[in-house]
């Protein structure tokens, strides 16, 4: 019998990832609760925009109530703010041996392992920007990269089928570093949030030099708290995190953040502005806040990453307008 797949969450991770696999012939179920993005896939079909070539797909979609059966993979692919949600779903419907996959931003996968143990959780890190833009429709501009691993950077027979089967669908390797990529990769995300204070991409609202610098320390409090953590941080296309610990020399780290500021487009709108201009949820709980909670423990202080967090939820519940006098606030919150 072939391996039973189930897909918790048909967004843009989800529904690509999955909908590549559903194609190729895999057993799929996929798992979502917005009626309106079910309504469409089972009307029309799952509509999947590549750049490989588009593609649409009748895959098995249901609500969390009517999944049947057992599963020997369960991906996860909901924001993070739903993981607890979404692993409530999934656990009663996972076999004995079953894999637990996270596709997600964020520090997921020891939320998994407290539920099924190191070897049934896998951790990937997608480096693929995606998109929903309309239900039952899911897009990328990019093939995209997947790296996944067990946090104890461990190869297992199940880990190695896993990527075999992964990249039979999209580009996949194992990594024996998987929190290494996932913390760099959350650089990124906690990036997106600080682009994310105005109505305006970080070309326009980083132009100038003050801000530049509140990135510059911004970034040092990310890094640090991740190396600290046990993190072996990777480069990124973007740039190199470790170029931004506070071991480096104040000029030097707002050298590499004017390096990096060279790639910024003037309409790229980053991370979870949109989500916060429609009153969504973001993943700020578990993504930037996963950095000030890391901190706390480890007793290294994260006052902008702890005053950014703060305006986020503000953002969230409208107690406050996107501005870029936000900047000006974040700056001075903290007296160098």
């Amino acid at each position: 019998m072939g391996t039973r797949m189930i897909v918790i969450g048909t967004g843009p991770i989800g529904g690509i990832i999955g909908g590549r696999l559903a194609r190729a012939g895999n057993d799929m179920t996929f798992v979502d609760v917005d009626p309106e993005h079910v309504a469409a896939i089972r009307e029309k079909g799952l509509q999947v925009d590549v750049p490989d070539g588009p593609f649409n797909i009748k895959i098995n979609i249901v609500y969390p109530r009517e999944i049947q059966g057992k599963f020997d993979i369960g991906f996860i692919a909901v924001r993070s703010n739903y993981t607890p949600d979404a692993l409530a779903t999934v656990i009663p419907h996972l076999s004995d041996d079953g894999l637990l996959v996270s596709l997600q931003n964020g520090i997921n996968p020891p939320l998994l392992e407290e539920r099924v143990g190191p070897d049934r959780t896998v951790g990937v890190a997608i480096r693929m920007g995606s998109t929903r833009p309309a239900p039952g429709q899911v897009r990328t501009t990019t093939r995209g990269h997947l790296y996944v691993g067990h946090l104890h950077g461990k190869k297992t027979p199940q880990l190695e089928r896993l990527n075999a089967l992964l990249d039979s669908v999209i580009p996949s390797e194992i990594s024996d570093n998987i929190l290494g990529v996932l913390w760099s990769k959350l650089t990124y995300t906690c990036l997106g949030y600080f682009g994310s204070l105005a109505d305006a991409a970080l070309a326009t609202s980083c132009s100038g030099n003050a801000n530049r610098r509140v990135l510059v320390d911004f970034f040092a409090e990310v890094v640090a708290v991740g190396k600290a953590a046990g993190a072996r941080f990777i480069p990124l296309a973007e740039y190199n995190p470790l170029d931004f610990h506070p071991s480096n020399p104040f000029e030097k780290r707002l050298a590499s953040v004017n390096e990096m500021a060279k790639a910024w487009n003037l309409d790229d709108r980053k991370g979870p502005l949109r989500q916060l201009q429609k009153g969504i949820k973001t993943e700020v709980d578990y993504t930037l806040a996963h950095v000030v909670r890391e901190g706390e423990k480890l007793k290294i202080p994260t006052p902008r990453c702890r005053k950014l967090l703060d305006m986020i939820h503000e953002l969230e519940i409208g107690k406050r307008k996107l501005s870029q006098q936000n900047y000006v606030e974040l700056a001075a919150s903290v007296k160098s």
